[in-house]
């Protein structure tokens, strides 16, 4: 068995996609990666570059071609096919880091946690200067000791990037992301937690996120164009709360009602991000008086001072708040 699957969602990404599988080919441990090409119906173009790779190098590199679905299904696909002992996700015009991925390999080859973290770094897609570093650090922190999850909840939020989990985990906790759907990163962030009872914490950076891109989702326009597409995850992370909200234990609860609340926070942005009209303050407060009513744990886990300062005026700001960030955002 492979140590790890990696999952390379490949849509358009002809330019970048040698440097990413590039990325991989370290010859220390190229014998313990499976590495999936998952090639999202864009064509000939990455089947090309994909099937050069998989020829040199069939051990470690395999296309998976498939028509479009979105980022979601090429991580469900991934999670299908992996036969890797851990599974990370990495995007087609991303990169990882030599020494990060030597020393995850290493760790996981007796590793027994459900949820391995590397901190991250994102750099400019122009300059390729690095632009910010993602750490996950609380007092006391020590690297590659197994915590019991409930003990680094409230003290540190672990996203996609840093994210690799034990494949089985995957397999078996029954749900899928969206398809034909941006922003299911939050989906994976969120789903497996119920079954995730270890992690551990490694001290080098594996993952390299591109920024500066305008094809990119969290780009603030492509937001308030793909507004549905994030309404609804929103409403899925919701159902999914009270789904397994009484299941979950106190720790992994407020973890949950965190990571969604951070999502919520992120629906308000794109509604303030419009043009300052009654249509979309009446979206914000509409949104919050249903999640004040029906989920009052994630109405309150919402630490976004923007949001708190709207909430305290009766969204009589809300002109002011539209204002401020559609000036921050460059949207006038």
């Amino acid at each position: 068995m492979k140590l790890l699957t990696v999952s390379i969602a490949a849509y358009h990404v002809e330019d970048y996609l040698r440097e990413t599988l590039d990325s991989f080919l370290i010859p220390e441990v190229t014998d313990q990666l499976e590495v999936l090409i998952v090639n999202d119906g864009s064509g000939e173009g990455v089947n090309e570059i994909a099937r050069e790779y998989q020829t040199n190098y069939p051990d470690v590199f395999r296309l998976i071609d498939k028509e479009n679905g979105g980022h979601g299904s090429t991580v469900n696909r991934g999670i299908e096919e992996a036969a890797g002992k851990y599974f990370k996700t990495v995007d087609g015009d991303d990169y990882v880091s030599a020494d990060g991925l030597k020393e995850l390999l290493s760790y996981l080859q007796t590793a027994e946690a459900d949820l391995v973290v590397n901190d991250y770094h994102s750099f400019n897609d122009a300059s390729g200067e690095m632009v910010s570093e993602m750490h996950h650090e609380f007092p006391g922190k020590e690297y590659r000791k197994i915590y019991a999850f409930e003990e680094v909840c409230g003290k540190v939020y672990i996203n996609m990037h840093a994210a690799t989990y034990r494949t089985e985990l995957l397999k078996k906790m029954g749900r899928r992301l969206d398809e034909h759907c941006f922003y299911v990163d939050a989906e994976y962030n969120l789903y497996p937690i119920p079954f995730v009872k270890t992690i551990a914490f490694l001290e080098k950076q594996v993952y390299c996120y591109r920024l500066g891109m305008e094809t990119q989702s969290m780009n603030i326009r492509n937001m308030q164009k793909n507004c549905a597409h994030h309404e609804m995850v929103l409403t899925h992370l919701l159902e999914f709360y009270k789904e397994e909200a009484e299941r979950l234990t106190p720790e992994k609860k407020a973890y949950v009602a965190e990571g969604v609340a951070k999502i919520l926070t992120s629906q308000y942005k794109i509604y303030l991000s419009y043009p300052a009209e009654a249509v979309h303050k009446n979206q914000i407060v509409a949104w919050d008086k249903r999640i004040k009513k029906e989920f009052p744990d994630i109405y309150h886990s919402v630490t976004n001072r923007a949001v708190k300062m709207l909430r305290h005026s009766g969204y009589g700001l809300y002109r002011l708040a539209s204002y401020l960030c559609r000036k921050a955002y460059g949207c006038d």
